[in-house]
């Protein structure tokens, strides 16, 4: 890497991050008014039926690209015979995939009783092949640092998918402009992605050569499996021992919970893999990057998360109303496993792109063996429980994961302690300031009021203790950015 390298870096970082949050707002702005038109137009019974469909479709679509999109992004010792083999292998898997559910669409309508359900899937089973053409574009984009045309796909993917869900509707397709929008999106975008980064196919000459990054996209299917089942068992398990209405409790404290990790997660998805894949023969520039990033993520997070669990009473409350009092206690508890993921939510991204595929499953699975466990425990104590059994057994599920990365940028705990360290002591001060205030307001307030003038407090107090206490930590990460756009 040249002395220009790193800071050339640094742009296509700061930039591909900053178009990933404004295009991103801009497609959920259009896609919420898209569909708030439909929902105006179309029965809940038409959701109702495609989301039937949408649920087998969309487990398979998590694992349809058979983790092959990860290892083109991770391993660019690959050359063009193997990126067309590659590309070759996840079409033909991808024709098998739609040609099985296609075979399964009539029994999937038997279980869910509604015969409507098996044409959907068969439409639906298209998205498997226009997926699969999409596969190479998205990932030379990605080795190639091309943020900010991934971003403007994104949106341009929203734009068309609100225009043709919304013309549909007024069309009176009913429920199938719900699948039709997804399936002419799907190709519309298949079609811009071949006319950016067109590619060949070709048939394996070495299958000798594929070996490794099949193996590869193996380990990372079963990592998303692990995944998804101990992200859906949580739920699974509260609907069957605690039943309907203690799930809808927990699912509004976990959804607004979550969203300090989604927002970000968001935007450091869409651009750290691209980043950390063209450094990660350069311990030195990683690890910069990483706690460049972690203090980064934790400034923005830690407060979030923690003025959310302090004001999770009057949140709840004025949001809700009172019939939802009892998301309060799961909601503060959340928040504290919330925190603890968004700070290490660079670890797995470490395994991921240095190439550390086997590892990375096995701490996954080491996570769905913990996880469930503790969360059938902490369910004898309700959702308060299962909410504690996250705050206890998610931060012991990352130890491995922790161990590794460590190993692999050769960092100390400490190095990770003092990046995070300025948000927590910051947050701690504001959590006083934002508890006197508390205090200090009138019972009778209503409590929409009491919230904005505790957020207000909170972001004051918390801004004024992390420039006060860290200035030249702050400052540091702005200059960064500063460069990052002038280059």
């Amino acid at each position: 890497m040249t002395e220009e390298s790193p800071r050339a870096l640094d742009r296509f970082l700061v930039s591909g991050i900053a178009w990933t949050v404004i295009l991103r707002w801009l497609a959920k702005a259009v896609s919420w008014t898209a569909t708030l038109y439909v929902a105006r137009i179309l029965s809940p019974a038409d959701f109702g039926v495609v989301a039937m469909a949408t649920v087998p479709i969309g487990l398979a679509r998590l694992m349809g690209d058979f983790g092959l999109e990860a290892i083109l992004v991770q391993n660019r010792a690959l050359g063009p015979a193997d990126l067309a083999a590659l590309a070759s292998t996840a079409l033909v898997l991808a024709g098998a995939l739609a040609a099985l559910f296609i075979a399964l669409a009539r029994p999937i309508s038997w279980y869910f009783r509604e015969p409507a359900v098996a044409a959907i899937v068969v439409v639906l089973s298209v998205t498997f092949v226009t997926d699969a053409l999409q596969l190479l574009p998205r990932a030379s984009l990605q080795r190639d640092l091309r943020f900010q045309t991934l971003a403007w796909l994104n949106g341009l993917q929203a734009a068309i998918g609100a225009l043709v869900l919304a013309g549909l509707a007024a069309l009176s397709f009913g429920y199938w402009a719900l699948a039709l929008n997804t399936v002419v999106t799907a190709l519309a975008m298949t079609v811009v992605l071949y006319a950016l980064r067109p590619f060949r196919l070709g048939w394996p000459r070495r299958l000798g050569s594929l070996g490794a990054p099949l193996a590869a996209g193996w380990r990372m299917i079963v990592s998303r499996g692990a995944w998804y089942g101990y992200t859906s068992l949580d739920s699974t398990l509260a609907g069957r021992m605690l039943g309907k209405d203690s799930l809808g409790v927990y699912g509004f404290a976990m959804t607004f919970a979550s969203l300090p990790e989604t927002e970000v997660s968001s935007m450091v998805s869409r651009v750290v893999p691209g980043v950390f894949s063209a450094i990660q023969d350069n311990p030195p520039e990683l690890r910069r990057y990483f706690l460049l990033l972690t203090e980064g993520i934790s400034y923005l997070t830690l407060p979030m998360s923690l003025g959310l669990a302090l004001t999770a009473d009057d949140f709840i409350l004025a949001a809700l109303g009172p019939k939802w009092t009892a998301a309060i206690l799961p909601l503060q508890i959340l928040c504290v496993y919330v925190a603890v993921n968004t700070c290490q939510m660079l670890l797995s991204h470490v395994l991921l792109w240095t190439g550390h595929f086997r590892a990375y499953m096995w701490v996954n699975i080491w996570a769905l063996v913990l996880l469930p466990t503790c969360f059938w425990v902490g369910l004898q104590w309700g959702v308060p429980g299962l909410a504690m059994a996250w705050a206890i057994a998610f931060p012991l599920s990352i130890v491995p994961r922790l161990v590794l990365a460590s190993r692999i940028l050769d960092l100390s705990a400490m190095d990770y302690i003092a990046v995070v360290r300025p948000a927590v002591i910051a947050c701690v001060v504001m959590a006083v300031g934002v508890l006197l205030t508390e205090r200090s307001l009138p019972d009778s307030l209503p409590h929409a009021a009491r919230l904005g003038v505790e957020a207000a407090a909170g972001a004051v107090v918390y801004t004024a203790a992390l420039l006060g206490l860290f200035g030249g930590r702050v400052a540091r990460i702005w200059t960064v950015i500063r460069q990052a756009r002038r280059a």
